[in-house]
């Protein structure tokens, strides 16, 4: 009985352990870089720590557990410097925001160049998803699997180094 009772318990830890590890994937912020377009696991515009979110969906700040942050950010590499390109609403309607507006909301006021917003905020790692990743859009083909890692470091928005290795 003893015996019975421990083989069920350990039977139904298994179980509950190995189905709380899965995880939804959130939607990905995309970095144009040159003439690539990555999939971005980072995000940068969360480091800001704002405090209002861009969009509501309902009664919401999020579409659903495949975006917890409700937008997804496009980013540019230009001479080196990281710009906030377009912030655009997580669901079909893809509505963009008034980026300029939302960081007023949030008492930030950013540096405006050719209506780019200058990332002088953001001084982190950006990983990208593998090449061989397929998700919304981003589908990239490898031969050969990558065994460096891949990343692309800023320091208060200024391009420090690029260790991703695009299409040439």
């Amino acid at each position: 009985m003893k015996l019975t009772k421990c083989l069920a318990i350990t039977i139904l830890f298994l179980i509950v352990s190995v189905r709380s590890s899965f995880a939804t994937d959130q939607i990905h912020d995309i970095l144009i870089i040159g003439r690539d377009t990555i999939c971005l696991k980072s995000f940068p515009l969360e480091d800001l720590g704002f405090t209002k979110r861009p969009f509501r969906y309902g009664n919401y700040d999020f579409p659903g557990t495949h975006c917890y942050r409700g937008y997804r950010a496009t980013w540019k590499v230009i001479d080196k410097k990281l710009y906030l390109v377009e912030i655009t609403k997580a669901d079909d309607t893809q509505e963009p925001i008034d980026m300029v507006k939302y960081f007023a909301e949030n008492n930030y006021t950013p540096v405006v160049i050719d209506g780019l917003i200058f990332a002088d905020w953001c001084s982190l790692e950006l990983s990208p998803f593998p090449r061989c990743y397929k998700y919304f859009g981003c589908v990239w083909k490898s031969k050969r699997s990558h065994k460096c890692k891949t990343s692309i470091g800023f320091e208060k928005g200024i391009l420090k180094y690029n260790r991703y290795k695009g299409k040439r």
